[in-house]
């Protein structure tokens, strides 16, 4: 068995495993159809020969590799904004936004140590009324400011947090509340115009030719780095130390991205589609923004890669089969448990990627690498990485749902199957096996039940994202890992819209979805609107749903009518009487 191996300016080792043959003649292929340079001279037909639409998007979507110099000249600058706004008292940074907007920033605040002077930083990318209110009580809204990250300026989760937090500066006697607020969007945005009228302390436009997953090496990702005391200037000469190797003028043979992209599009064409996302305890955040990087840009035409992230991997057995493992390692992380699971893979046969990251700041080669790969795994699957031609119907049925909501009171929620303990099951996108079960326990069994190797399960959680709530769906998703033979995902509503959702409906058609919604303890109104926070994402698991029901997706949605803490007891409890344990 064969291995790749890239050392600067940093560590990836490739072993094949059983695509040995496959990998190195898709990375000759790729290497002679100038696969890199073509994306560089951002070359439409490496993805759609002879599509002129296509071509005019990926002419508006490469902007992310030229970015790095711009954002290099601007890192000074930068910088100097957080300092003022460090010496302003600001001690809470709150970032409102979704998918792109806010999971790079994440990866800043949760893996890098930024400042050690007490400040703090949230990333809210929920409606759930629950997550709203902790964000509030978790903050002196005086010394917070937030930041409104939105590329189409018009997100409705990032607007409705916005007018809320503007009205409780308001309420607090902070007027006018604008030195409290700075925006991130694209140039000519409702956003833009939204900061200008309400006195936003600043605007950052970003270059509006870079896709939203592909932005972390922009504004939407180092403005907030930066105010969490990151080093942006070292963090993008990284970026560019990778860029280079990256590049069409590196040394023939030896491309990281290349590769990487050439092992993940080979194995997903020969049906070995999943991505096991496996990491130190510091780099599962990196894990979440390749997982919306991978499924956005390479989920559609029934094709596509299906990574799966956060901390609760399938067991040896699935992830030996029908999978590409990546394995990210950060220095001064335990990695004795990963290099286990690692080596037993490898004895298995399964190609593993192996990734090492030698500091935080080589964040910035990580992002730019991934980027680059996950273009080169669109090419092989003959895909355009850079569209999402079915992210907005759920967004669009919401608006639907919530349109006929302010004029008659009622959400289309369906009609109940089976009520047990608190929980009610709605069915009606399950199949009739699953909606013929006497009982819930049965139902979700069967449910379970009808899962085959090469399917995947989702389990969508329109539920706070806090600890508490994470533990308990981590301990469900690894019991399911434990009893199933698939790998199980988990993704929070409507986070996840905005990331591996696209996937869902326009990926391979291998998935079946699992929603978990719940009554609410407390709600909140939405500033300017006819409907609440808990109304909204309500709307927007119905909308979800609506989407995969109409692609004839199975879906399983069960309610917690008793509330979150009854609701997620009573689910272990269905678990173990579904799953036989």
């Amino acid at each position: 068995m064969s291995s790749t191996k890239q050392t600067t300016p940093q560590q990836q080792v490739i072993s094949p495993g059983r695509f040995e043959k496959l990998y190195a003649d898709r990375c000759n292929q790729l290497r002679h159809d100038r696969a890199i340079a073509r994306i560089w001279s951002r070359g439409a037909n490496l993805w759609k020969p002879n599509d002129p639409a296509a071509a005019k998007v990926v002419a508006n979507r490469l902007g992310w590799i030229p970015v790095l110099d711009t954002m290099r000249a601007e890192s000074a600058a930068v910088a100097e904004f957080a300092r003022e706004i460090n010496a302003a008292g600001i001690r809470f940074i709150v970032l409102l936004g979704m998918g792109g907007s806010s999971l790079a920033p994440e990866v800043f605040s949760l893996t890098c140590r930024g400042a050690a002077d007490g400040r703090k930083f949230f990333v809210l990318d929920s409606t759930d009324p629950a997550s709203v209110l902790e964000i509030e009580r978790a903050v002196d809204l005086r010394h917070t400011l937030f930041v409104s990250a939105s590329k189409s300026g018009q997100t409705i989760e990032t607007l409705s947090q916005t007018l809320y937090f503007q009205s409780r500066l308001e309420q607090a006697g902070v007027k006018p509340s604008g030195a409290n607020f700075i925006a991130i969007t694209d140039p000519g945005s409702y956003l833009e115009q939204f900061a200008r009228d309400n006195g936003f302390r600043r605007a950052f436009l970003n270059p509006a030719d870079i896709g939203g997953r592909y932005s972390a090496l922009s504004y939407f990702g180092l403005v907030p780095a930066a105010l969490w005391g990151v080093s942006v200037s070292a963090v993008l000469d990284r970026a560019i130390a990778m860029r280079a190797v990256c590049g069409p003028d590196a040394a023939s043979g030896a491309n990281p991205a290349l590769e990487l992209g050439a092992l993940l599009g080979a194995a997903a064409l020969a049906k070995s589609d999943k991505l096991i996302l496996l990491s130190t305890p510091r780099l599962v955040p990196l894990g979440n923004w390749i997982e919306q990087l991978i499924a956005e840009s390479t989920g559609k035409e029934l094709k596509g890669i299906v990574p799966v992230a956060g901390g609760v991997p399938p067991s040896l057995d699935v992830t030996a089969e029908g999978c590409v493992v990546a394995a990210l390692r950060l220095a001064g992380d335990d990695s004795a448990a990963l290099d286990a699971t690692t080596a037993e893979l490898k004895k298995r046969g399964a190609p593993v990627v192996e990734i090492q990251l030698g500091r935080e700041e080589d964040l910035g080669g990580e992002f730019f690498k991934w980027e680059v790969a996950t273009s080169i795994a669109g090419a092989v699957l003959g895909i355009d990485p850079f569209d999402e031609p079915n992210v907005a119907e759920s967004k669009a049925n919401t608006a639907r749902i919530l349109k006929d909501f302010e004029s008659s009171g009622a959400l289309p929620s369906g009609k109940p199957s089976l009520t047990a303990s608190g929980v009610v099951a709605f069915a009606g996108g399950a199949t009739p096996g699953t909606i013929a079960a006497a009982d819930l326990a049965t139902m979700l069994g069967t449910f379970l039940g009808e899962l085959k190797r090469g399917d995947y399960l989702s389990v969508l959680a329109y539920l706070p994202r806090d600890a508490t709530t994470e533990k308990a769906l981590d301990l469900f998703r690894a019991a399911l890992s434990r009893k199933l033979p698939v790998p199980v995902l988990l993704g929070f509503g409507p986070r996840y819209m905005h990331s591996i959702g696209q996937l869902y409906k326009g990926g391979p058609p291998t998935g079946r979805f699992l929603f978990l919604t719940s009554a609410h303890k407390e709600d909140v109104q939405v500033p300017k609107a006819k409907y609440t926070f808990g109304q909204l994402q309500t709307a927007q698991a119905l909308g979800d749903l609506e989407s995969l029901a109409k692609r004839s997706k199975p879906a399983l949605r069960l309610h917690f009518a008793n509330g979150l803490a009854d609701g997620l007891a009573a689910l272990a409890k269905l678990a173990e009487k579904a799953l036989g344990t």
